[in-house]
This record gives structure tokens, C-alpha cells and sequence, in this order.
């Protein structure tokens, strides 16, 4: 089977979009290309990267001079296999659903532990117990940013007929079971997809609503082919993604500013993404 790393793409060359978090990754086409005879899977790479992501948090806590460093490096390791898992499955045509769910629970579970991680490094180094509070801002902001960016996403990239190993609404139907209990779908893709809507559940419902208010300004109805097929809004909303706000938390881990990266994420990155569902709501009023 020949390699054609046109296939990582997500969306046909017609539908795509400047995505900023293609920057971070300018190393991942070449791993790919190295991995892709190999007998190394997809889900591989993500359990990998969920070890590199539990040595992150280990390392923010561990106490040691060089702890930031070192927790900097395991997390951008960790955010690197990250895309390749995803781009070695399309590349193969491997894509699945029980790895679409492993790959965003370990995601969960990962920025989890780090945002406690982060935290309390922060209330150790201060003496201040109130960056406690700070830090579940923080966490919650990046769930709450990182779906944002996902809900838009996946609404476009259905409309286009590509990533089809994600829905809009990831909630258990009873297709869903159905299809377990005739055989059709493996037991461990439903167990997996109860669990992230366990964890994503209350984000994705949150966004949902929160789209809806801003439709309501701009009067557009649901479904709206144009609202969800905005390319240049999705460019714009792109560093909302989890993988910039992991760069960003590597940055600033560097630079010895984590209060200073919890601060911006709870307000300016909040105040951004609002920012932009105006801009939206503007442009489509034409006011």
C-alpha cells in the first residue's frame, strides 16, 4: 500500500481552512512517513502519549529545580503523539471509533492532571491557597474553550462529508446499542463513548446552548448550512483548540509564568472566543 500523505488531511483541499495548529506539528508528516510500514498502531502512539502526558503532571509536582522544563517537554511530547495517532489512522485508513473516544479521553484525563499539577505548583511556590480557585477557572476554561472550537469543527467537517468518525452529538442512542447487541459494533467503542459523554457531556450541551443564544442575534435558524460553513471563523477560533492551549502552557512553563497563563486563559481567551461569536453575529446582520 502506497503512502499518500494527502490522506492525514481532515477536509478535501476545496474545504480547508488555516488552522493554526498545524504550526506546532511541523514534524509529524515526517514520524508518520517513518511509522507507516511499521507494525506500530494508532492506539499505540495514543497510550503513549497518555505516558508522556502522566509524566507532564508527575514532573509539575515533583519538587525539582527543573521541574517546569521538564514538565514543558513531556507535555509538547505528549500533544506531538497526539497528532500523529490521529494522522497514522487516516493516513492507513485505520480511523475508528474506539479510537476517536481513547484518544479524547486521554486527552481528558491528561489535562486534568496537569491543570492540578500546574496548580498546585503555583500554591506552593506563592504560599497563596486562593490560585486553587484560579487554577479550576483554568481547567474548566480549556474544556469549555477546547469544545467550542471542536463543536464548529465537527459541525463544518459533516457538512463536507469527511471526519465521519465524529458526530455532532456523541450522545448514546439506542442505533448505538442496538448495534452492539446484533454485532455490529464492538462492546469497548459503546463503553468508551459512555464514558466521554461522562466527561465532555456537560461542555458539549454548554456550547450548544451558547450557540443558540448567538444565533438568536444574528436570527439564524437551526442548522444553518452558512453559519456552520464559515472558514474564516474556524480559522480565527483555531487556537481555541486544546492543542494551542497545551503550546501555550509549554511557553509560559518555560518562561516561569504559569500564574501569568492562568490569568490570560480565564480572561483574555474567554473574552477572545465571545469576541469572535459577535464578530459572527455582526457579519451575518451586515451591521
Amino acid at each position: 500500500m502506497t503512502f499518500d500523505i494527502e490522506k492525514m488531511n481532515k477536509l478535501p483541499v476545496g474545504e480547508r481552512f488555516f488552522d493554526v495548529n498545524e504550526i506546532w506539528y511541523f514534524m509529524n508528516r515526517g514520524v508518520v512517513r517513518l511509522l507507516y510500514p511499521t507494525s506500530v498502531t494508532p492506539n499505540q502512539i495514543t497510550c503513549l502519549s497518555l505516558l508522556f502526558g502522566l509524566a507532564s503532571a508527575g514532573f509539575y509536582i515533583s519538587g525539582i529545580s527543573d521541574a517546569l522544563m521538564w514538565g514543558a517537554v513531556f507535555l509538547y511530547g505528549k500533544m506531538f503523539l497526539d497528532n500523529v495517532d490521529g494522522n497514522l489512522a487516516r493516513v492507513r485508513g485505520t480511523t475508528s471509533r474506539f479510537g476517536r473516544f481513547l484518544d479524547s479521553l486521554t486527552d481528558f484525563l491528561v489535562t486534568v492532571l496537569v491543570y492540578i499539577a500546574i496548580t498546585m505548583y503555583v500554591v506552593r511556590a506563592t504560599a497563596i491557597p486562593e490560585y486553587w480557585i484560579l487554577g479550576l477557572f483554568g481547567l474548566l476554561a480549556c474544556f469549555l474553550q477546547s469544545s467550542f472550537f471542536v463543536f464548529y469543527l465537527v459541525n463544518y467537517t459533516s457538512r463536507v462529508g469527511s471526519y465521519e468518525k465524529n458526530r455532532v452529538d456523541e450522545g448514546v442512542t439506542e442505533a448505538d446499542k442496538r448495534k452492539v447487541e446484533e454485532g455490529q459494533t464492538d462492546p469497548w467503542d459503546l463503553r468508551l463513548q459512555t464514558l466521554f459523554v461522562w466527561a465532555y457531556g456537560w461542555q458539549d450541551k454548554a456550547v450548544k446552548k451558547l450557540d443558540a443564544l448567538f444565533r438568536s442575534f444574528a436570527r439564524v435558524p437551526d442548522n444553518d448550512a452558512d453559519w456552520y460553513s464559515d472558514r474564516k471563523f474556524l480559522a480565527w477560533i483555531s487556537p481555541l483548540c486544546l492543542c494551542t492551549n497545551n503550546m501555550m502552557l509549554v511557553i509560559f512553563s518555560l518562561l516561569g509564568q504559569l500564574e501569568l497563563f492562568l490569568l490570560l486563559l480565564v480572561s483574555f481567551v474567554n473574552m477572545y472566543g465571545l469576541g469572535l461569536l459577535a464578530w459572527k453575529v455582526l457579519r451575518r446582520t451586515g451591521r
